[in-house]
């Protein structure tokens, strides 16, 4: 019988039918059956054909997990044995029987929509055998003096076969070993005082039901349900599981950073991450890895407020003008190759060491200075003319030289003429006069973009022009080196 049902059993295990035991965690059940004895009288253990003795129970179940289930089982009937086992004369046998005991079931299909789900289990109760009779005069006896009661240790099998979410049909075997024998008032047959065992076999329907479909309150039903503890009061989706808007892994309930952009990676609290902690989420940081307790732009980079490219933090010249911009070095300070004072950013003699007033280039030497006034009347023009005279070519080579000599060196060349004649005349001679000596020191070597020339007529006299040596004073040349800063990018 044994090996039918579980063949049977095991045939149907893959039939599905919607049920979910976890959704409907209680059960009821009703069920009649046959009790079978094993006693001092006989073993009567599946013997189907050897008198019937009949029982009905009730049972109240409650689903644990998936695996496991508890179950109360109360039952009332007839217990008894027809003829006996040792002696031709035994007489049938019978007597009451009331029987209640508490299982833990272990079902061995995990998924609960299966149609078929058979499973064991064990059980710890208690027994009374009351009403005891027996046929025989030798073994006839009274109720008060054959009660019976024992606590049970008891185990079996079963199977349930479901036919909805909630209704079901159930056979199991139940085997009961009693803790004592005399239940059975025949203490002194062949072998005598065997425990008073019974075997219960039941057949009937179970129904199973929940006192709350919805336990979380979140309107969405438990068997639909895949995040069935939501707190009181969250929004949930169609699933059951509270609403994350912004798919961040993080429910809006629990969310400090709503709206995050998709992709981002999130903390505990649902906010961007912001590895070193500047206030400025790492997506966004293009300065990552900006040290502790450092002021960041929105872009998460350290403030270079003079923008010198030395952030504030690093920077022990704060202020350092837009212009320095290329000449700064580690510190935020702008560097001064030639330690003359003067920053190269301003120093027109980057190189060299020179002085302030030259925009940091070096002080015209005393013997240029002197050349320099040797010209100033010493270059001779025809009369009226801006033709040089031949004479004034010795002092004009010692400026080319000079000038070769020093390369730092740019050179303005002023033409002056005294009051006499027209004195448009006298500005366009003196520009003659000034471009004259130009064109003469470019004819020798000495670069054109070095050299400026103009002309000033009669207007900045250096002396009287009303008489002859004052006049001559007036018509002049002047040579003025200048330290033109130089621009860099």
């Amino acid at each position: 019988m044994k090996k039918v049902f579980v063949a049977v059993c095991a045939a149907l295990a893959s039939m599905t039918v919607i049920a979910q035991t976890e959704d409907k965690p209680w059960s009821i059940g009703l069920y009649g059956g046959k009790v079978e004895a094993a006693n001092d009288w006989g073993n009567k253990f599946f013997h189907v054909a050897d008198g019937f003795y009949g029982a009905a129970s009730l049972t109240v179940g409650r689903y644990l997990n998936r695996h496991f289930d508890a179950e109360l089982q109360a039952l009332w009937g007839r217990y008894g044995i027809k003829g006996g086992d040792f002696y031709a004369t035994d007489p049938d046998f019978k007597a009451g029987m009331g029987y209640i005991d508490l299982s833990g079931k272990y079902k061995f299909i995990k998924d609960e929509e299966k149609l078929l789900h058979p499973y064991i289990f064990l059980s710890l109760g208690a027994r009374a055998i009351y009403g005891l009779d027996a046929e025989a005069l030798e073994y006839q006896t009274t109720y008060e003096e054959n009660e019976g009661f024992n606590f049970v240790l008891g185990g079996g099998v079963g199977c349930d076969l479901r036919l909805s979410e909630s209704w079901g049909i159930r056979y199991f075997v139940k085997y009961g070993y009693p803790f004592g024998g005399t239940a059975d008032a025949n203490d002194n047959r062949i072998g005598g005082n065997f425990n008073d065992e019974h075997l219960v076999h039941n057949l009937g329907v179970f129904y199973n039901f929940s006192f709350n479909n919805d336990k979380d309150g979140d309107g969405v039903p438990n068997k639909l349900d895949e995040c069935p503890y939501t707190p009181a009061g969250v929004e949930v989706d169609a699933k059951g599981c509270p609403v994350d808007k912004d798919g961040d892994g993080i429910a809006d309930y629990l969310d400090k950073c709503p709206g995050t952009p998709a992709g981002v990676t999130v903390d505990s609290l649902g906010c961007p991450i912001d590895t070193d902690g500047d206030g400025v989420a790492d997506y966004l940081d293009e300065c990552s890895d900006t040290p502790a307790n450092v002021s960041v732009d929105e872009k998460g980079c350290p403030l270079d407020t003079d923008g010198d490219g030395v952030a504030d933090y690093l920077d022990e010249c704060p202020g350092t003008p837009a212009a320095a911009k290329g000449y700064i070095d580690a510190k935020g300070c702008p560097t001064d190759k030639d330690g003359d004072g003067v920053y190269d950013f301003q120093d027109a003699c980057p190189d060299e060491a020179g002085i302030k007033e030259n925009n940091g280039c070096p002080e015209v030497k005393a013997e240029v200075k002197k050349v320099f006034e040797k010209a100033l009347n010493g270059i001779q023009f025809e009369s009226g003319s801006a033709k040089i005279k031949k004479s004034s070519n010795a002092i004009l080579d010692q400026v080319v030289t000079i000038m070769k000599e020093n390369p730092s060196y740019n050179l303005t060349i002023n033409g002056h003429t005294d009051n006499s004649g027209k004195a448009d005349k006298n500005q366009k001679l003196s520009e003659d006069r000034a471009a004259a000596v130009k064109q003469y020191l470019i004819d020798h070597g000495v670069e054109a973009n070095r050299l400026t020339s103009a002309g000033y007529g009669q207007d900045k006299p250096v002396d009287t022009n009303k008489t002859a040596a004052g006049r001559a004073k007036n018509r002049r040349v002047e040579f003025i080196v200048n330290f033109v800063k130089i621009v860099r990018e």
